[in-house]
């Protein structure tokens, strides 16, 4: 794993495994960590500021997420992309967007039912692994409005299920990618009137706006 020559300056009183685990997060979510990429412990370790006692504490919650695997005798690797991960589980996180949109569509204000159509379009417009800050920034609005629901667990299982996304996708061949946008598109499209007051899309995914 490439890692600045600086190493980072944690305050002794933060959180040490929890500060790894979201550092190494970011890094594979972002795609610094590519699928298959051997991660150095020691390097880490060293670019963090800690002992290796909160990386392994970290890297064990990131095997958990599934977002690494620990191969015996091999080391720590970025688990590998997976087309078929990646669409299993982007259906799932559909359904869970599906009961938020059920939930608080309806109340959003003209604004943000725009402003939710104009970023599943644009998450459309081109597979997530070219523009991957399209793709974030429609999550990130669902995510916003998970929290909006009012159910705990239902915002956890949407982070969770965001989160094994965002990882799967960095593997998951193009095609594959904008299909499954094109297919979000096409749902908001024909549930329009149902979780956003009437809200409708065009024919390539953009809003109508009156």
């Amino acid at each position: 794993m490439p890692v600045p020559l600086t190493p980072r300056r944690i305050p002794k009183r933060d959180d040490a495994a929890g500060r790894a685990y979201g550092e190494l997060r970011d890094a594979l979510l972002s795609g610094a960590l590519r699928p298959g990429e051997r991660i150095d412990l020691g390097a880490v370790a060293h670019w963090l500021d800690m002992s290796r006692t909160p990386v392994d504490h970290a890297i064990t919650r990131l095997c958990t997420d599934g977002l690494v695997t620990v191969e015996p005798y091999r080391g720590t690797f970025v688990r590998p992309g997976d087309p078929e991960r990646f669409e299993a589980t982007a259906q799932v996180l559909d359904i869970v967007h599906d009961a938020v949109l059920a939930t608080v569509g309806a109340a959003l204000a003209p604004a943000e039912r725009e402003r939710l159509l104009e970023l599943t379009a644009a998450a459309a417009s081109a597979a997530a692994d070219e523009a991957p800050e399209r793709h974030d920034r429609w999550l990130l609005f669902m995510a916003d409005l998970a929290g909006r629901v009012g159910n705990d667990v239902l915002a956890c299982e949407e982070a969770r299920l965001r989160m094994l996304v965002q990882h799967a996708r960095v593997g998951a061949p193009p095609e594959v990618l904008t299909e499954h946008a094109r297919r979000r598109v096409e749902s908001l499209r024909a549930r329009g009137a149902e979780w956003l007051g009437g809200a409708r899309l065009d024919q390539d995914g953009a809003p109508l706006l009156y």
